[in-house]
């Protein structure tokens, strides 16, 4: 079937997806306690909280819980439960994560926060994910997939994921977090006080090394290579019981890799390169409340982030600020504002191997947006419409709507919502010079001309819903196009390659998600993500970063939760993970598993088994193998 007639046949389906699948939901539901399913609070998907029931879009929350039954030691081991969120490790300690068919270690078509703030490198996209706060900081993951540009602008092209970190007042007391095994180990010590009714502080300090002969490769004795970290960081809280909530926090974070490997062509000699990176930032966050269901916040920080690619030296300081405002009700609008605004210069010097262009060291940006929801049957039924505007440079401002319905019938919500959003192009991508390896030769890649920002129209809809008193049901279906998206043309008569808005496609998708409470001790999880990427006029895959793949791929998760005794649990992760990927890497399963035993209130033991299923190829060239860690967690 071609594009052109699949097409149509899909757009009809979501159109009328609202109004088809209600009518299975004629049973008696009453009693299923969906209040206490659906109700989770979600801030990341509307500038507000509200409740999960009452969002028209696909989004997963990844509860402390979760995380601790994942057997997690970072950010994106946890989301890998994430249904359409593509997570694979290409180094000791680089990750590839994309969401709805891009990927890549500069992944630049998501948008990463922490409390907030924006952790994407502004100057060549990507995430050190390894740098992020200890997963023992973490309260919850929100992820909401599919675009949110009209909310979080230009950098939310295909998702945002918010990491949302405990306050001071979570973190009384002190606890010691220790990790040793097979990939290296690693310690925390966390404390907190309070410091008067209404106040508190909390520090913590981390230190951690992996030694990456978990991991391995063909190419002339490739393997992972040595990384270590140390890192500190502060948080202090203040609430007012009536209206007012000030934070402030701050996190410095030292990193070093020694990697050894071949120089020159084969066979070449092995030499050791070292390179140390340091990345810090400060946030204050001021939020008060103006009604029951209103508030004003303003958050501001700033953020040193170091080069991340190849042999680049320096890094990138970020300013930003941002005023939201949630207000109350009125009548039947329910409205959310904001203005932002980011300042960002950096001091990135040239590598034997990366030029970039000195000349525009300076970019401003701004941003307003406007959402309200609007109640057209009490309780039933409910219309957004919702508008951003990013002034991405001196000449360019881009408009980014969504209009959503959501339909709350029995207990249970259906959603349809069509949205533009944009991608600007990065420092990295506008004016860098480089060296690229592809089909087999290598090319040197010259800085464009000019560029224009990337462009996608999102449809989607969805369904969330219990079953029964012990199954609860979540489906996403989309159809995202894409025009103007970025990519590398390559001229075999020159050896050089250059950046252009050449690159179009269509891609169609589905997300589903079971959880079924099968006992009080045994729960299971079954997820799976299905999406096929048409890529015109190419006769070849693209080349550039963060790359969609042309075809289907797919990925089948199972999660088996399980408490054999009161204080012990087994749970198991089983993965089938064929996602897109530009490297056309064959599908591989994966097996963890995660023991854990709560001796007593102060003490849990924790066993971790990653990838016991055998080597794979990720997203690089090296294969990454079984590692089994034991994680042991003091309270004091």
């Amino acid at each position: 079937m071609g594009a052109d007639l699949l097409r149509p046949i899909v757009l009809g389906i979501l159109i009328s997806f609202l109004w088809t699948v209600p009518a299975l939901a004629d049973d008696d539901l009453s009693g299923l306690g969906l209040e206490e399913l659906l109700q989770v609070e979600v801030a990341s998907a509307t500038r507000r909280t509200e409740p999960l029931s009452r969002i028209p879009a696909a989004v997963t929350v990844l509860t402390e819980e979760d995380i601790f039954r994942s057997g997690a030691t970072n950010v994106p081991e946890a989301l890998q439960l994430v249904p359409g969120v593509h997570v694979a490790q290409m180094n000791t300690d680089r990750w590839a994560v994309g969401i709805r068919g891009f990927n890549g270690l500069l992944s630049n078509k998501h948008l990463v926060l922490v409390d907030g703030r924006p952790v994407t490198s502004p100057v060549m996209t990507g995430v050190q994910w390894d740098n992020i706060v200890p997963i023992g900081q973490i309260k919850r993951i929100e992820v909401v997939r599919g675009t949110r540009t009209s909310l979080w602008g230009a950098e939310s092209f295909t998702g945002v994921i918010n990491i949302i970190t405990k306050t001071a007042f979570e973190s009384l007391g002190g606890q010691s977090v220790s990790v040793g095994g097979t990939r290296g180990a690693g310690q925390t010590v966390r404390y907190g006080r309070k410091t008067g009714d209404d106040s508190a502080f909390m520090v913590y300090g981390t230190a951690q090394y992996l030694n990456g002969d978990w991991l391995s490769g063909s190419n002339r004795g490739q393997n992972g290579h040595e990384w270590s970290k140390f890192q500190s960081g502060l948080r202090a809280d203040w609430e007012n019981a009536f209206t007012d909530a000030l934070s402030l926090q701050c996190d410095l974070v030292r990193s070093k890799t020694e990697e050894d490997g071949p120089v020159g062509p084969p066979p070449g000699n092995r030499e050791t390169r070292s390179r140390t990176d340091v990345n810090g930032y400060a946030q204050f966050v001021w939020d008060r409340a103006t009604g029951l269901d209103s508030n004003l916040r303003f958050r501001t920080s700033f953020t040193r982030d170091t080069a991340m690619l190849a042999d680049l030296e320096g890094g990138a300081n970020i300013l930003d600020a941002e005023l939201t405002s949630a207000m109350e009700r009125m009548g039947r609008h329910y409205l959310t504002w904001g203005v932002g605004t980011q300042y960002f210069w950096d001091d990135v010097h040239d590598g034997d191997d990366v030029d970039v262009d000195l000349e525009r060291i300076y970019t401003w940006t701004g941003t307003g947006f406007i959402r309200d929801r609007i109640t057209l049957l009490p309780e039933s039924l409910y219309f957004v419409a919702g508008l951003k505007a990013d002034v991405l440079d001196e000449k360019s401002v881009e408009l980014q709507p969504t209009l959503r319905l959501l339909h709350t019938r029995d207990e249970a919500e259906y959603w349809i919502a069509v949205s533009r959003g944009v991608r600007a192009d990065t420092r990295y991508q506008r004016s860098g010079t480089y060296v690229v390896h592809a089909r087999g030769k290598d090319y040197k890649v010259e800085a464009p001309d000019d560029l224009k920002a990337e462009k996608l129209v999102s449809y989607e809809a969805g369904v969330r819903r219990v079953l029964t008193p012990d199954v609860r049901f979540d489906l996403s279906l989309y159809v995202n196009d894409y025009s103007e998206l970025l990519m590398l043309e390559l001229d075999d008569a020159t050896d050089t390659a250059t950046v252009s808005n050449s690159l179009k496609g269509t891609a169609y998708g589905l997300e589903a998600v079971v959880e079924w409470a099968v006992s009080d001790r045994l729960t299971l999880k079954p997820s799976a993500s299905l999406i096929y990427q048409n890529i015109y006029g190419l006769d070849s895959g693209p080349v550039g970063d963060s790359m969609p793949e042309e075809g289907l791929g797919s990925e089948m998760k199972l999660q088996i939760l399980t408490k054999p005794l009161k204080d012990v649990g087994l749970d198991i992760f089983l993965g089938y993970i064929d996602s897109p990927d530009q490297r056309h890497l064959p599908a591989y399963f994966s097996l963890d598993a995660h023991a854990s035993w709560r001796v007593s209130d102060t003490l849990l033991l924790e066993l971790i088994g990653r990838n016991l299923s055998g080597s794979n190829e990720q997203f690089s060239d090296l294969a990454v193998g079984p590692s089994v860690d034991c994680r042991v967690t003091w309270d004091f």
